[in-house]
């Protein structure tokens, strides 16, 4: 019986979406995540197709259960979605409507959690946002999901170290609960991303190293609607194209 956390993999298995990203050696559940999580951020699996256990388990050749645990992250995510008797299927795409709806959102709460941020955060965590934005400056080797999950990654953690910063947990838990619905951006992540968001997070940073508390949301809400515009614009495209 196959050992549900290392299961033994002679090739990268023949699949049709898949591709050369099957695994080739052990696999445990969180690598199985990360190929699964990267084909649906680069919508090679269409929104809205049905994901069977069984058939992810034999194209990856490795037991069920790190499926299981995989797409249960994946939901946890917002990048699929769980019926009861119909499985998992790939989330939908974000549309215009829910892009507006968690912006409007954002834009009530980050704001005021920059303010708290400059009133209220400490050096070691400012140091650490600084960190941050080093990391993010980095130029992106290319298109795509799998070049740009790490900025992804980055990007959330600047947003979700202010939170931090302002010593409120709720306002912690609050942008927690966002993450899922700003996961189904995928497709417009890439969309000149990385140029415009940087200086953007910048501006913020430097407000709150100041201490200037309007300067701070100030600047949180024209990135958060730089962001909203240039997103927008691109679901556009999509619904174009």
């Amino acid at each position: 019986m196959a050992d549900p956390q290392t299961d033994a993999v002679p090739r990268a298995a023949s699949s049709p979406w898949l591709g050369v990203n099957a695994p080739r050696r052990s696999v445990l559940a969180d690598e199985v995540y990360e190929i699964l999580k990267s084909k649906l951020m680069d919508n090679v699996v269409e929104p809205g197709s049905r994901l069977s256990i069984d058939g992810l388990a034999r194209e990856l050749k490795v037991s069920p259960t790190p499926i299981r645990e995989a797409l249960a992250r994946l939901e946890s995510d917002g990048l699929v979605a769980k019926r009861a008797h119909h499985g998992y299927t790939a989330a939908p795409l974000i549309d215009a409507r829910t892009l507006d709806e968690l912006f409007r959102m954002r834009l009530l709460l980050e704001p005021a959690c920059a303010s708290w941020a400059a009133r209220d955060a400490t050096a070691r965590q400012i140091t650490g946002i600084k960190d941050l934005l080093a990391e993010m400056r980095k130029p992106l080797s290319g298109d795509g999901y799998e070049n740009y999950k790490a900025f992804a990654a980055q990007d959330a953690a600047f947003h979700l170290a202010l939170a931090e910063a302002t010593g409120v947990g709720l306002m912690v838990d609050a942008l927690e609960r966002l993450r899922p619905h700003a996961q189904r951006y995928r497709l417009y992540y890439t969309v000149g991303i990385a140029d415009d968001t940087v200086p953007e997070h910048e501006r913020v940073l430097d407000a709150v190293m100041r201490r200037d508390e309007v300067g701070a949301a100030q600047a949180m809400s024209a990135h958060l609607s730089a962001s909203r515009h240039r997103l927008a614009i691109a679901v556009v495209r999509s619904i174009e194209d």
